[in-house]
Formats: structure tokens, sequence, C-alpha cells
């Protein structure tokens, strides 16, 4: 296939959501470069609308400045002929022959519309990690996600274990591990020094903080993979070895299904008033500047795009060593990881950095610098391009 911009065939990213996470993350950020590239590239985001209008609204106002490259869509309904027709006639006008999809969902649309003959354009899928409670409707979805896969031209992890767990041997040259990456909010670390004191300041005030104590995040949608218990056990095990008060000040930022099951647990270790629920926050380049430290929790993780921004900011991180977090996070040198679910662990390595300003900076400016020289969205987009390149080249 012909690697000229001008081209180059387009490509448009396919993603249902009716709230905004890291999926969501990866797929604007991806058509943002790619656009910002030359290339000829769209972002169709389907709104489901039967999420409820406030996570709607999270989605919206997070997804940030939109361009004349997105399309969105609107359903009440797991399937609708309506929006199947629509997407299919948006996909002829806007001439794609690249459909890349983000979730299960997507992909059972992108290859409806083809064998119904209403778009011929090749199929790629990101595995973002896909977790379920055991239930009828997680089988369902693994099984459509399964069927999908093999129809697919192409595949991609966004870490190798991603892939490597969902993906059968013998399908060499149909797949590429394509670590997620971000855009740096600043050119060097001291500019990100300058701008820490006022961001803290507003983190502080926002939140009733204590000023003279880090600030511990952790983030994520409010559901059981981010396992937030053990962040809860975390807390109530510093304040048993420190009864004269807590090292840290201790957010939760997210929102979701779990959160009065939530707060009914920090209640229960009596952590409530030491771990402050923040709900859904948009700014979230304002606490990842007025943090110190981020602790994940998660029992399955794809490459956390919370992890790369927090590191993008100069935050070192404590994170299970799971999914993409070990190809982000060299242990002991600009972050920590731990087995996951082992609070000693976690705790001893979150303690070395409660302790230690000296620690937290050093390895946060070596986070910034990693994310600065191996996740910057201009490889990514030319690790992406190159593989759709080679895959509908061998097509042809």
């Amino acid at each position: 296939m012909d690697m000229q911009h001008d081209t180059f065939p387009a490509i448009a990213h396919l993603s249902f959501s009716g709230d905004f996470g890291g999926r969501e993350k990866v797929a604007v950020s991806l058509q943002r470069g790619m656009l910002r590239a030359g290339y000829d590239c769209f972002l169709y985001m389907i709104v489901e609308e039967r999420l409820g209008p406030d996570r709607n609204e999270n989605l919206l106002r997070s997804l940030g400045e939109k361009n004349g490259n997105w399309r969105f869509f609107r359903t009440d309904r797991r399937f609708s002929r309506v929006l199947l027709k629509e997407i299919g006639t948006s996909l002829r006008e806007d001439g794609v022959r690249i459909v890349h999809c983000h979730c299960y969902k997507s992909l059972f649309y992108a290859h409806l519309l083809r064998a119904l003959g209403m778009t011929k354009a090749a199929v790629f899928y990101t595995l973002h990690g896909l977790v379920l409670r055991p239930g009828w409707s997680s089988s369902f979805i693994k099984g459509t996600q399964t069927v999908g896969l093999r129809l697919c031209d192409g595949v991609i992890g966004c870490s190798k274990e991603i892939l490597e767990s969902n993906i059968a041997p013998g399908w060499a040259g149909k797949t590429a591990a394509i670590i997620n990456a971000i855009e740096p909010p600043a050119e060097d670390y001291e500019d990100i020094g300058r701008m820490k004191v006022a961001a803290r300041r507003r983190l502080v005030e926002q939140y009733g903080l204590d000023a003279d104590k880090p600030i511990v995040i952790n983030v994520g949608r409010l559901c059981p993979q981010k396992n937030f218990p053990l962040y809860f056990r975390l807390v109530e095990r510093f304040l048993r070895e420190s009864p004269n008060g807590t090292e840290a000040n201790y957010l939760l930022l997210g929102n979701g299904a779990l959160e009065e099951e939530l707060r009914e647990e920090a209640r229960r270790l009596g952590v409530d008033d030491k771990v402050v629920f923040t709900g859904f926050v948009p700014d979230m380049a304002g606490v990842f500047t007025g943090a110190d430290l981020l602790v994940q929790t998660s029992i399955w993780e794809g490459t956390p795009m919370c992890l790369l921004e927090a590191n993008s900011f100069g935050l070192p991180a404590v994170v299970p060593d799971v999914g993409g977090n070990g190809d982000v996070v060299d242990d002991g040198g600009n972050g920590a990881l731990f087995p996951v679910g082992d609070l000693d662990t976690l705790a001893e390595k979150t303690r070395a950095y409660l302790e230690d300003p000296s620690l937290r900076e050093k390895h946060g400016r070596k986070a910034f610098e990693r994310v600065r020289r191996d996740f910057n969205i201009a490889d990514w987009v030319r690790r992406h391009v190159d593989f759709y390149a080679d895959v509908v080249g061998r097509k042809a």
C-alpha cells in the first residue's frame, strides 16, 4: 500500500461509549495524532444514551476540543438498524477504507456492515482488555469478541500480555502489540515543576487536604477491575501503623456503578474520612500536576492511559505488574511494581515514596523522560499506520 499521506486510504476509529475512560482516550488521541500527521482520519463515537445523561455529559466534556473529522451518533439500545445504516452511510461519504474498532460492539457493527455489503473497508481491532464477571452476559460478550477477532484483518494489543492471552498461535502477521502513547504537557520537566505549586494549592483548597502531606491519587472507573478495596486496605494499614495520623492525603478519582458499595467498604475499614471520593474530574491535568504519587490497584490492565498521563506530568507510580504496566514502569528506576493484590509489597513500596521526597523527584523525572522518549504520539501513529499498510498490502 502506498505510504504517502495524500494517497493513504481514509481511516475511521469507531467506538461505542456512554462515559469517558482509557479506551475513549486512546481512540481520541490516536485519531488526533493521525490527523496531525497528515492522514485522512475520522473519529466515529456512538454515544450510548441508556447509560444516562450524567455519564454522557462526562464523555462529551472530556473529549475536549473537537475537529471537523469527528462524527457523533446516538443510540438508546444495544442494536439499532437505524444506527447501522447511519454508520454505513457515513463510511461511504467519508471514503473510509480502514475501520479501526475499539470495543466489541463496534467490532460487531463493522463486521455486519461488511457482511451486508455496506462497506468494503478493512477491519482492525484494538484489544484494550476485557475481563468480566461470570454470567451469561459475559459469555455472550466474550463469544462475540472471539468471533469478531477471527474475522478481523488485523488485531492490535495495547500490551503483549493482552495480545497473547486473547490470540491463538498461528496468527502471525495478523497481530501487533502497540503500547499506548501520550502527548506530554510540557517540553521540559522543569516546566511542570513551575506549575506544581499553584496546582497543588488548588487541590488542597478544593478537597480540604493537609497542605503539609503528600497527595496520593488512584484513578479509574469505580468497577471491580480497579480493585479499590485494596487501596482502602493500604490506607487502613498506614493508619494503624501511624496512630497519630496518616502520612498522606488520599484521593479516589472516578465514578461508576460501585460507588455506594465502595463507600460502604471505606466506612467498614474506618478510612471513609481519609479517602476523598472526588467523583468524575474533567480537569485531570490539574490533578496530575498537583499530586505527588499515583497508586494503582487493578487486577488487570491493558496499558492504562492514566499511568502514562501521570508519568507525563512527572509523577512516579506504584502499580501492579500486569498488562502493559511493566512495559512502562522500570521497577526501582522510574516507579515501582508489585504482584497483583499483594498488600505487603504495595505498602512497602508506597511508603518508600511517602517518606522520601527526593525519591519521588528522581523517579518522577525519569518517568517524564521515558514517556517523552518511548511513548510519544508520533511513533505511536507511525506503528499503527505501518501495521495497516502491511496487513492490507498483503491482502491486496
